[in-house]
């Protein structure tokens, strides 16, 4: 195993290479992606997601088996960016890589954009929804909660 003292050091430095691949690759083949992108792809590197997952699984595993749990979770991660962006593109601009897929009302179709979903916070709401869809689809997707709530209110108080 990796020693404690400079795993995350280690997972940092492993996320960050893949990650500048991904960025060069994007920069040899679709350039201009790759410079709409160029903030957000830096990002990734610190995603606390991915690398709160990653500590936790390689804390009580070997290397291998933290690597692949590692390539797992990043095309989990990786699947679940695409649908919301798909979503977004496809809702908010009626169009998926410039290409139009729904016809625009202003161009003779049937669809209204939703501008708002182009918007950086419909993200989170979006999330919000694929959770609640997969937790609607799947029950054993649902935890059971940690604790129960104290009434707020004393009955007798009430009246």
């Amino acid at each position: 195993q990796i020693p404690s003292s400079i795993r995350m050091i280690v997972q940092m430095v492993i996320i960050a290479s893949l990650v500048i691949v991904v960025d060069q690759i994007l920069k040899a083949y679709a350039y201009g992606l790759s410079k709409q992108l160029s903030v957000f792809v830096g990002l990734i590197i610190t995603n606390c997601i991915v690398m709160g997952r990653a500590e936790a699984f390689a804390m009580q595993n070997p290397p291998v088996l933290s690597f692949w749990d590692g390539i797992g979770n990043g095309l989990g991660y990786s699947v679940v960016l695409l649908t919301l962006g798909v979503i977004r593109e496809l809702f908010g601009a009626g169009k998926l890589f410039g290409v139009e897929i729904i016809a625009l009302a202003k161009d003779g179709g049937w669809y209204v954009p939703n501008g708002l979903l182009l918007l950086p916070p419909s993200a989170f709401f979006l999330i919000g929804l694929l959770i609640w869809a997969l937790r609607t689809w799947r029950k054993e997707q649902v935890e059971k909660p940690a604790f129960r709530m104290a009434p707020q209110v004393v009955e007798k108080e009430a009246y």
